[in-house]
């Protein structure tokens, strides 16, 4: 009898946790409402196949072959792929890596591995940047050099050599670590993050001022990862000193990094402002652990601070996008992995139109595209192809699938979301400015008004809309002549004729268009939402789910980010209570002979 029960109850448990019974598994959306663009422009998945990427570079001139290399992608833990012509997809290069993260993304333990990729075509390097642990578990950073063929690249490299020497006396940190890197008139750039916590307790930011530290720096090499005698704190050819290699000091977090005509510019992340700025040799600029040092002489501040990550430019010559998106730079905005459908920023890729006449940023960031999904996800790495903007999201999308993005010019068959008719309630609510005066979820924003979780949102307004002062105030309401009371009338009656969810649920869409259509003293104002709107939000904050499901089908996302390996989970339990069944049926059986 106990075995039954316990059967009966795994096989209910399993029921109500299996994405098949939640609205909240990706099966029950399409990828392509997961993202919004600018109009006229389309959205279609490039390559599919990868773990974590983070980050493109596109070979310059890739040969005519079908298997000729066309770009390579890095995955967060430690695979390098190459993207051929006929977009197959490869692995370039594996297991050079020694890392494990504490814990796995979305958490943010799991931010490190290997992140930056630049190429020299001339002599054929595939250059990456990625933290590694030493034999005393040690988080170091380090760089890698593949050999391959000069010009169109290879398959496969030819050899590996590391620049662990340079870099290997100082340690990293979580996230702030080493990043991304460029190539130039035959020397290498590379941008390091401060350490932050090298050591628990300490903040190590004052490292981003010492020009005998790499850390906090834009760092400037050989392509052999020797120093350059032209650096401006250079003093001698010794690989073990921090400051032959210095080029630039200041930095907290420098996770973009693009030269323009010899002309380098770095995207910076701040603790609660980012900032993008043009850099130049023997520079400071002033991290000294406060958010003002970070927004001084920047040219432009990303507030609140919303994650800048990979960063290129879209040169003037090149017309697959219209003029008025020529010759400015794309900026991918990351946000924070972790954040789910209460984030209300970054994850989004913005322009940024700088004048290298006047040398600044002619105007605000403009957003290019965004991404509007519900789910778990970061927007890492991008970069200008031959034929359009890619970019990789670093979570699996809605259909369990790792890719890469591309994003083109095209009016016939342009994407239906568009940034200006982006309905997701998420982005509702922010553009209202309703978080202002609300809290939700984990985020502890305005409390003028009540929570919008759900149960609380549902237990508070059931309990008034079944009270008998309710029904007493709507007839009340019902005799006025007076606007809003007059026109809502039937509104007020379909609110008292429903019941359970549904009847919260209407409240809420007409509370929202109104907030006076059933209570004058009502201190929300009006946010002008119309009809549509207010459907989209008062099904999100009042969902068919109940909301511990949902919240217990998050935290098994945070735990088991990638579909396949979800599903592989409830496979494993689908088949563990059948064989829990049968074994009942057999004892039974057996019990009855």
């Amino acid at each position: 009898m106990i075995l039954r029960a316990g059967v009966f109850i795994f096989l209910l448990l399993l029921l109500l946790f299996h994405p098949l019974f939640l609205r909240a598994d990706e099966n029950s959306n399409d990828w392509r409402r997961e993202w919004s663009l600018e109009e006229d422009f389309d959205i279609a998945i490039d390559t599919e196949g990868y773990h974590f990427p983070v980050s493109i570079a596109f070979v310059p001139e890739p040969g005519s072959g079908p298997k000729d290399p066309l770009y390579f992608v890095t995955e967060l833990r430690g695979r390098v792929k190459v993207v051929t012509n006929d977009r197959s997809v490869y692995t370039f290069a594996e297991d050079f890596i020694n890392f494990t993260p504490p814990k796995e993304l979305p958490n943010a333990s799991g931010e490190n591995g290997l992140t930056g990729i630049c190429l020299d075509p001339e002599n054929g390097y595939v250059f990456v940047t990625f933290v590694y642990q030493d034999e005393n578990n040690i988080l170091r950073n380090n760089i890698a050099r593949f050999d391959s063929t000069p010009g169109t690249f290879s398959q496969k490299p030819l050899s590996m050599t590391t620049f662990t020497d340079v870099l290997s006396r100082e340690g990293s940190s979580p996230s702030h670590q080493i990043g991304p890197c460029q190539v130039y008139e035959n020397t290498l750039f590379v941008s390091v993050g401060d350490g932050f916590l090298i050591y628990p307790g300490t903040r190590n930011y004052f490292r981003s001022q010492d020009e005998n530290s790499v850390l906090g720096k834009i760092l400037r090499m050989t392509l052999g990862g020797k120093p350059v005698r032209s650096n401006p704190y250079y003093v001698d050819d010794d690989i073990t000193k921090a400051r032959n290699y210095v080029w630039a000091i200041g930095f907290r977090n420098p996770f973009g990094l693009k030269i323009v005509d010899g002309r380098v510019f770095v995207a910076d992340n701040g603790p609660l402002v980012d900032r993008f700025i043009e850099v130049h040799k023997g520079g400071n600029y002033l991290w000294d652990g406060s958010d003002m040092s970070i927004a001084t002489n920047a040219d432009v501040v990303f507030v609140p601070a919303a994650g800048v990550a990979q960063l290129d430019f879209y040169p003037e010559g090149l017309n697959i996008f219209p003029e008025r998106f020529r010759g400015k730079f794309y900026q991918a905005i990351c946000g924070d992995p972790e954040d789910d459908v209460t984030a209300i920023k970054g994850r989004s890729v913005v322009t940024l139109d700088y004048s290298f006449k006047q040398n600044k940023v002619l105007s605000p960031p403009s957003t290019f595209l965004r991404y509007s999904g519900s789910g778990f996800q970061s927007l890492v790495g991008l970069a200008i192809g031959p034929d359009g903007l890619y970019f990789v999201p670093i979570m699996p999308i809605s259909d369990g699938r790792s890719v890469v993005f591309k994003v083109s010019y095209d009016p016939e068959s342009k994407h239906p979301y568009t940034l200006g008719n982006e309905t997701s309630a998420p982005r509702l609510l922010e553009e209202r400015g309703c978080y202002g005066c609300h809290t939700y979820g984990e985020n502890d924003w305005g409390k003028a008004g009540p929570s919008l979780d759900s149960e609380l949102l549902f237990s508070s307004i059931s309990g008034r809309l079944s009270s008998d002062e309710y029904i007493k105030s709507v007839k009340e309401l019902d005799s006025q002549e007076t606007e809003p009371y007059k026109s809502y009338r039937e509104e007020r009656s379909e609110v008292v004729r429903k019941k359970g969810i549904e009847k919260v649920r209407t409240w809420v869409k007409y509370h929202i268009v109104e907030p006076k259509f059933d209570n004058p003293y009502s201190q929300m104002p009006n946010l002008g939402i119309d009809e549509e709107e207010s459907e989209i939000l008062s099904m999100f904050l009042v969902p068919d789910e109940p909301a511990w499901r949902v919240r217990m089908w998050r935290k098994l996302h945070k735990v088991i980010p990638e579909f396949r390996f979800r599903h592989l989970a409830y496979s494993f339990l689908l088949g563990f209570a059948i064989a829990l069944v049968i074994a009942g049926g057999y004892t039974f059986i057996k019990r009855q002979k």
